[in-house]
């Protein structure tokens, strides 16, 4: 039987480092290069359209690698539009956190309102101003695309590429997926930790068989995979995607029996029936798959799976620390028993999640001290190498 699997590589992968000089990589003079260089430039995902449904509907986005606050609202003519969410008399935060709905968005420092398209409303005692043109002082509107539901946003004066120029052969091939599943779970956590091993400890699967060997012990391999290989591994020009190899030797404990029973297949246990998806999904129609693991260079690792997906985000505060948020989706429920189903599947996300967050701050700190500043990258960590490869093209201005 056989008992090595060779992963199918498909992109460019001979200038991929496999040593890199990690601990350079944390200092604040580098996180200041990367703000500007990466950050600013990139296309970020913040939400989805799906959290302002209606006309009106608003959600407060805050981004802490530039201290700011976004707005983003639902305006009548149904366009999603992302404003900063400062009013433009004496600079106060107009909406201070959360969502909800509104047909004028009022400061409660002096009460300037604006409406849900970000125009200048009303200005308290007007004719006290001089010089005040209400058309120039509507909301600040950020740069923002659309993709499959997820809102973009674009923080350079003028961005140098489009959303699809972006995300390039991927920006097609999802059609159709997210839309169909709902949001079960979200979790947020504040790491003392450098982004750059926030973003590691999501793309690699070397890890799972001991790091998870507790909470999701047999998921992932089985006997013609014991070292859990990646059947498939995707480089493009900035982003990546690779398959997970779902184990059909798996043996079901009592709580997982309940969950396969009553409910469809997700961690740790998956649906191998493959009808129905979008080609970018298991792109290689790997037999055995579990799920694909994707980076959206530089914030977003999604988990995706047959039914369900994670999309785990990551913000830096400074060189050491960093805003983690992990939302859990999956298929709509149609009675009790899914939904007692699906509960199993997020309490597996939760632990599996704060287990991947606990090797980060040891390794910042390990890092940071100077005493080994070099890590060594494998094959299987081929995501790894071309993330460092993606940061370092973007901080010279070539990509």
């Amino acid at each position: 039987m056989q008992t090595h699997l060779d992963s199918l590589i498909r992109g460019t992968v001979e200038d991929l480092p496999s040593r890199i000089s990690l601990g350079e990589l944390l200092t604040a003079e580098n996180f200041a290069k990367e703000k500007e260089t990466i950050w600013r430039r990139a296309w970020l995902s913040i939400g989805h359209t799906l959290d302002v449904p209606e006309p009106g509907n608003y959600l407060v986005q805050d981004i802490p690698t530039f201290n700011l606050s976004l707005l983003v609202i639902r305006g009548k003519d149904e366009k999603v539009r992302v404003f900063h969410n400062i009013c433009r008399h004496r600079g106060n935060k107009i909406v201070r956190e959360g969502d909800g709905k509104k047909a004028v968005f009022t400061c409660n420092f002096h009460g300037w309102s604006f409406g849900a398209d970000g125009k200048l409303l009303n200005i308290t005692d007007a004719k006290e101003f001089d010089n005040c043109d209400p058309d120039q002082l509507g909301l600040i509107e950020v740069h923002s695309q659309i993709w499959n539901s997820f809102i973009f946003i674009n923080l350079a004066e003028k961005p140098h590429c489009t959303l699809e120029q972006w995300l390039g052969p991927m920006f097609s091939q999802y059609d159709n997926y997210f839309e169909h599943q709902e949001k079960v779970a979200s979790f947020k956590s504040v790491v003392n930790g450098n982004w750059h091993l926030g973003v590691n400890s999501f793309t690699e699967g070397y890890h799972t068989l001991y790091l998870h060997k507790s909470t999701a012990r047999d998921y992932q391999g089985g006997k013609s995979n014991p070292d859990r290989h990646r059947p498939h591994i995707e480089i493009f020009d900035r982003h990546h995607r690779y398959s997970a190899p779902g184990n059909p030797d798996k043996v079901f404990v009592r709580g997982e029996k309940i969950a396969a029973k009553y409910g469809r297949l997700m961690i740790p246990a998956f649906d191998f029936n493959l009808e129905g998806l979008p080609p970018g999904v298991n792109s290689a129609k790997h037999e055995k798959w579990a799920f694909d693991v994707v980076e959206f260079f530089p914030n977003v690792v999604m988990l995706i799976g047959n039914c369900w997906h994670n999309e785990i985000t990551f913000w830096p505060i400074d060189e050491g620390k960093m805003l983690i948020t992990n939302q859990a989706y999956a298929y709509k429920t149609k009675n009790l028993g899914e939904r007692i189903s699906r509960s199993y599947f997020r309490a597996r996300v939760r632990d599996v999640f704060r287990e991947d967050l606990n090797t980060i701050e040891a390794q910042h700190n390990a890092l940071s001290s100077g005493v080994m500043n070099e890590v060594i990258l494998s094959r299987q960590e081929m995501a790894l190498r071309h993330h460092y490869k993606v940061n370092r093209l973007m901080m010279e201005g070539n990509l």
